[in-house]
Order: structure tokens, then sequence, then C-alpha cells
């Protein structure tokens, strides 16, 4: 609407000519879904299912820790107990990818952790992970390596829903790499179990890689039945030495690793998950659906059972090194006793106010009088208020969950992590004072260890972004701290996976090349018989130009749908992809034939869409595709002179 003036004078206007631009998106951020060591942010555990973005394995390790221990089967010495070999493994494969992803040119990407290490693999909790991704706008690969390990029937249910939510029609701006597994290199059985939906968003990579990345080995990764030989021979750790100050060395080795287990034994008793606030907040859900008396006392029950845990490794015979022992006493007065008094001063002042309800927590029997000081016989506190009986309930609930972050961090940080600390300790001065077990844990930290390639290929993918763009095929490029692939395919073999004659599912082959090292060598997407997305930089390429334009056109939402808005549309449009073209990414040798735009009435639209309230935008690109035969011909040529 024209500026209507009344006081004369001079006035300026500025007058908009050039249409607004598009941004190009980030096309390499990929989410790594798995489990972790840990994952705490703020408070313990509070990353779970909740993305974060990293830039570095530094900034990993701060939030998730390291690696795993390593599954170790058999470790080979000689005569003179020198290393000479041993065989390794690994269920999680978390953290060894992210090294992967960042050796071969990663940059930033996102974690979601569904789980700890010791947790079982559930295919549920991957498709937990999936689904928590679906409110993050940024990544734009998704990958879950530890998903390798599961059954065959269950990681195909990972991997189509993964498959399902790169499609998603609210989404389609992401792609998902997909590993094979292990025992499954020529991909027989996963094609069979992948389906035929969504094909053109998923790239499938064999075989599985053979690296020698540092392990996190400990002292109960070595110290097992039947895994340490001498010339064929089972010997012990203790069978290696006649020193006894080195004997009695592993055996309080032995005795901390036990303390370990036994604590975390009894953490798992009244937390399956390991994770105290797991079960927590499914009582907390359960009381926010029902919120009834039953609910609340679920809630005081489970922190008495909490409390009796901690009791019962103090007061009990399962902690075996005294001065370990001391120092969780110092934490049960000091610490834990406070936390608990308050715990059962709620508990009886909502049986004073609250109709129905009854002190749940016995303190009595559940705490020793004489290490909980103030614990048995704690007053009833004065916070818990509400009109009504329902007002109360919440009241206690809201008490109840201030309550419980001190005990759940007590649990974890002092209790767990004393122990830890102290078995470390130990076997620190143990690697120290025996040269042989120190040679054994520098060899099994160099062994080869088999792993699935995800990682790998997304830092190929981010690397190759960033130095040629996404049009550029991720292929053809060497890998960083691989060794080699763990399976060497023969040309036969080759043929059929990057050509699907039953499906079309290509799956893309890692090769070893004699003086050029090990490659990636497939750029295809599974649709391997789909003309249009047969190919990943195609794919990519749409993805991040369809992302990138819908962005844009945000602004135009609402704006009236004449000529003038089709016009900057189009012209904004246009310009990126003319700025794209000349990078090269698109086919033609001017822009009419690399790329066209059309808007407008009687063009994409027609009256009925003007009434309705649709602008119709249609956009075209003759997208590169890879050289991926080069065909030499020859022949003999007469002799002219």
């Amino acid at each position: 609407m024209a500026t209507v003036y009344k006081t004369p004078g001079v006035f300026v206007e500025e007058i908009a000519k050039f249409p607004p631009s598009v941004a190009q998106v980030e096309t390499a951020i990929p989410a790594f879904i798995g489990y972790t060591e840990k994952m705490d942010e703020i408070t313990k555990g509070d990353l779970l299912l909740k993305p974060k973005r990293i830039g570095s394995l530094v900034e990993y390790e701060l939030f998730y820790g390291e690696g795993p221990s390593p599954t170790i089967t058999r470790i080979d010495l000689d005569d003179a107990n020198n290393f000479k070999s041993a065989d390794v493994s690994n269920t999680k494969f978390m953290y060894d990818s992210l090294r992967l992803f960042f050796a071969n040119g990663g940059g930033d990407c996102y974690i979601m952790a569904v789980g700890l290490y010791g947790a079982t693999l559930d295919a549920e909790d991957f498709k937990k992970g999936l689904e928590a991704l679906m409110k993050e706008d940024e990544p734009t690969i998704l990958l879950f390596p530890d998903a390798a390990n599961l059954t065959a029937d269950k990681l195909k249910d990972v991997q189509q829903a993964a498959l399902k939510h790169c499609a998603d029609e609210m989404r389609m701006d992401r792609v998902t790499i997909l590993d094979l597994k292990a025992d499954d290199p020529l991909g027989v059985q996963f094609r069979n179990n992948i389906g035929i939906n969504f094909l053109s968003y998923g790239m499938a990579y064999t075989p599985w890689l053979k690296v020698s990345l540092p392990k996190n080995v400990k002292y109960k990764d070595v110290n097992k039945d039947d895994v340490l030989f001498r010339s064929n021979s089972k010997i012990s750790l203790k069978g290696l030495t006649s020193d006894a100050a080195l004997h009695e060395a592993l055996d309080k080795v032995d005795q901390a690793s036990a303390d370990v287990a036994s604590i975390q034994d009894k953490i798992e008793a009244i937390a399956p998950s390991f994770i105290l606030r797991d079960k927590f907040n499914e009582l907390m859900a359960d009381f926010n659906t029902n919120k009834t008396v039953s609910e609340v006392e679920a809630l005081f029950n489970y922190l008495e059972a909490i409390g009796k845990m901690v009791n019962t490794l103090v007061s009990g015979s399962e902690i075996t090194n005294a001065e370990l022992k001391t120092t969780l006493e110092g934490y049960v007065k000091n610490t834990f006793s406070p936390a608990f008094a308050h715990i059962v001063g709620l508990d009886a002042e909502a049986a004073a106010d609250i109709a129905a309800y009854s002190v749940q927590v016995d303190a009595a029997g559940t705490f020793d009088a004489g290490a909980w000081e103030g614990v048995v016989g704690a007053p009833a506190t004065n916070l818990i208020a509400g009109a009504d009986d329902e007002a109360l309930l919440q009241s206690t609930v809201t008490q109840l969950q201030a309550a419980f972050e001190p005990v759940n961090n007590a649990v974890l940080s002092l209790l767990v992590g004393t122990a830890s600390k102290h078995a470390e300790e130990l076997e620190k001065n143990l690697v120290n004072s025996f040269p042989v077990y120190k040679q054994i844990l520098a060899g099994v930290r160099d062994s080869l260890a088999a792993m699935p390639p995800s990682g790998a290929i997304a830092g190929v993918y981010a690397m190759v972004d960033r130095t040629r763009g996404v049009w550029k095929a991720p292929a053809n490029v060497s890998l960083a701290n691989v060794v080699e692939p763990a399976v060497t395919f023969t040309k036969s073999q080759l043929d059929a996976l990057n050509v699907d004659v039953t499906a079309g599912k290509s799956i893309n082959a890692i090769r070893t090349f004699f003086g050029k090292g090990t490659l990636v060598y497939g750029a295809r997407t599974l649709a391997g018989n789909d003309n249009e997305w047969r190919y990943i930089p195609v794919r990519r390429l749409f993805v991040m130009v369809e992302e990138s334009v819908k962005k844009a056109t945000e602004q135009f939402v609402f704006e009236p749908n004449d000529a003038n808005t089709w016009v900057k549309v189009q012209a904004m449009i246009e310009n990126f992809l003319h700025f794209i073209w000349r990078q090269g990414a698109l086919q033609g040798a001017k822009p009419e034939h690399a790329f066209y735009v059309a808007v407008g009435l009687g063009k994409t639209m027609n009256p009925i869409d003007i009434l309705e309230g649709r602008m119709i935008v249609e956009i075209g690109m003759a997208a590169v595709r890879p050289a991926e035969f080069i065909i030499l011909k020859f022949s003999h040529k007469m002799a002219e002179s």
C-alpha cells in the first residue's frame, strides 16, 4: 500500500528490485544412533533419546564416554611370554564408527544415544531413536552401526524403519547408510529382507572392514578362563610369574573388579537398563496417567529399594575391599543419609495429609541405624501442600522428583564412580609393575578387529561434499584407518553386487587395489534399476536442492498469489540453479539445457488452484551422473604411409 503523505517535505523510499536468494543447506550432517558408555550433559542419563550435535571426538567423549571393552576369545603367547596374536571382536560400534568418521573427513554430526553398553541390543531402541530424530531438521544422513549385530529379522525392521523415516512426506531431506551383517557379505539375506519400498533413500555397503584402532582393554577382558594361551596351552596371569608381590597385586585387582561387578549387579536388579532414571520415569509416567495413591506408593517403594541396595552394599559382605568400604561408609553418612532422611520425612507427611495413603518406607527395617544417622525416625517434612487429595498427591510427586536427583547422582557418581576409580588405580599399578601383562594389553589394543563400514562411509560423504560437492559420487576414494576389507570378492561376485538382475538392489563394494589401498568402489542407491534414482549423488543432489528451495520459499507463504510473487519465486530458484550449474552440478552447455523453473497461471496452475490457495512451482534438473563404466575401444588401422 502506498504511503499517504500529508506534511510537505522530502521523503525517501527504498524499492526492492532483487529477488531473495536460496542458501544451500548442509549436505553431510550424519546422525549416529546407538549405544554409548554414558549419556550425561547436565544430569546423569539426560541425553537418552535426545539428539546432540558435536564437532569432534573430544566433545563426544565429554558427553558420551569412550568405547566399550572388546570381546576377547583368545590370546596367544610364545614360550618367552611374548605376545603373538589375539582374537578380538565387538558388539557395540558407535565409538569406533565415530573415529572412522572423523578420520575419513567427517565434521559436525549428531549423536542419538539409545542405551548404555551394558544394555542388550534391541531393535526397538533404534526405532525410538529414529522417532526422536523426526523432530530434528539438520541431520541429512542416518546410520546405526550397532544394529549390524542384531538378528537378520530385527536388523531388517530397523533398516525398513530408517528408509520410511527418510522418505516421510514431511521430511524427504535425508538418506540412510545401511550395513550388512558380517556373515552376509554378498547381501543375499539383506536383499531378501529389505523389501521394495523407498529404496532410493538407502545406500548399502559391503563388506565389513578390518581396522586397527586402539581398544579400551581392561583387566577383566584379559583375565578370563580359556582366553590366555602359551604355546597352545591354557595359562592364567598368575601362571606367567612366580613373584609373590605380583600375585598379591593380582588378588587385589580381582577383589576390586568383583566389587565393581557386585555394585553393578545390585543396580541392575532394581533397574534392568542400569539407568535408575529409566525406572523412575516409568513410574512417573504411570502417575501422570492415573494420578492415584498406588502410583505414589510405587515411587516411594522404588526409592526405598535404592536405599536398601545402598545399605546392603555398605553393611553387607558384597564389598570385599576394606578401604573402599570405609570410603563408601563416609558417603552414606555425608550424602545418602540426608537424602533418604528427606524421603522418609516426605513419606511420613504424605501419610498424615493424604487419605488412603500409608507409610511405605520401612526406615528401621531398611537402613542400619548406626551408619544412616538421622534416617530412622526422621521427622515429617512440611513441604506438601494442596486443597484436596489430588493436589496433595501432585505436590508429593513434585517433591519426590526433586528428592530423586541427589540420590540418583550419588549412586552413579559416588557408589559406582568410586568403586570403578579404585579398580582403575589398582590396574594402573599392575601395568607398571608387571611387564608381561603390559605387553599383553598393548598387543590386544593393536590387534585387528572387524566392524561395519557405515561410519567410514559417512566420513567419505562429508569429505567429498566439502571438496567436490554433493553432486560428485562418493566413490573411488580411499579409506583412512582401515587395514583391508574383511572379505575379498571375485569379479562375478562384484558383478552381482553392483547389478542385481532380480530386483535392482545394488550394494556398493569396498575393495583393495594394489598400490592404492582400500577404496570405496560403488556409487549406487538400492534403487539400482531406477534410471532416475540409480546413483547416490543424484539422490543427494535432489535432497539438497529440494530442502534449500523449500526453506527459501517459506517466506512467500501467504504472499499474494499473483504474477509479482511468481516472478520473484522463479527468479530466486533460477539464480540458485544457475549457480550450482556453474559449479558442475547440472549437465548442459547452456542453463536452459540444464534446468527449468515454471510457475504461473496457465503454466503450472489453473484458476481453481488460485482459488484454493495453491502456488505450484515446477522445477526440472539435468543432474550430472557418474561415469560408472569407462569403455576404451581399440582397433587396428591400416598403414597409410
